[in-house]
């Protein structure tokens, strides 16, 4: 994938971003719940705390990595510092190991910005690693099917109530999706509260299944 880690300029492992010794400190999320992906010690069929509280709208969700260590430190650099290019290769490795169950047969969809932030971004990065994915399997993308109606505070600066209320009806359709499948791409899951209320929106409106990918789970654990 890439011939020079992404964090100390090293010999990246095959198919990898990274060098072996950068790549210890990129935790896999391999020991997370089975309906709502957040990390956990003993994963549960029925679901776990978390989920059973704030309640799921999605049907599956895979998060690659645990948000720590070197993982966190490039998705800041991709997001605060405005490199492109690093989504463009996150992107790839998110498309290279999503889930086969998890991705087929769905239009790939992604969390849009409002005008102005993404004017002030100058890209929308979850845009860039849905689209990785799409190409990569095969898939429809779907770029405007989504519409950020209103501006809203930024996610990572509010606490979990809030997370949910922010975003209570910031998004609409562009079109019918009436028994369609979709899966959501994005950057980070922290409470879910985004993908849920893109879940809830499709779902209201007919869809038959949505499941979410993203690149990094925060969690309690580890920081």
């Amino acid at each position: 994938m890439m011939d020079s880690c992404l964090i100390c300029g090293g010999f990246a492992e095959e198919n990898h971003f990274l060098c072996s010794e950068c790549a210890k400190f990129a935790l896999l999320n391999k020991r997370c719940c089975p309906k709502c992906g957040d990390f956990v010690f003993e994963p549960d069929p029925d679901g776990c705390k978390s989920c059973r509280k704030k309640g799921v709208r999605f049907d599956k969700i895979q998060s690659i990595f645990i948000y720590s260590g070197a993982v966190s430190m490039l998705i800041s650099r991709m997001k605060y510092n405005k490199v492109r290019y690093l989504a463009e290769i996150l992107g790839s490795f998110m498309a290279k190991n999503a889930e086969r169950g998890l991705v087929e047969g769905r239009s790939v969809v992604f969390p849009p910005m409002h005008f102005s932030d993404k004017i002030m971004r100058g890209f929308n990065q979850s845009e860039i690693l849905a689209e990785r994915v799409a190409s990569f399997n095969k898939l429809k993308f779907d770029w405007r099917l989504l519409k950020k109606r209103r501006k809203t505070e930024h996610q990572a600066d509010l606490d979990f109530e809030k997370r949910i209320t922010n975003l209570r009806d910031s998004f609409e359709l562009t079109r019918s999706v009436k028994n369609e499948s979709f899966l959501i791409v994005d950057d980070v899951c922290t409470t879910s509260s985004t993908i849920n209320e893109i879940a809830a929106l499709l779902k209201r409106n007919g869809a038959g299944s949505v499941n979410a990918l993203t690149l990094a789970r925060r969690t309690l654990y580890f920081s």
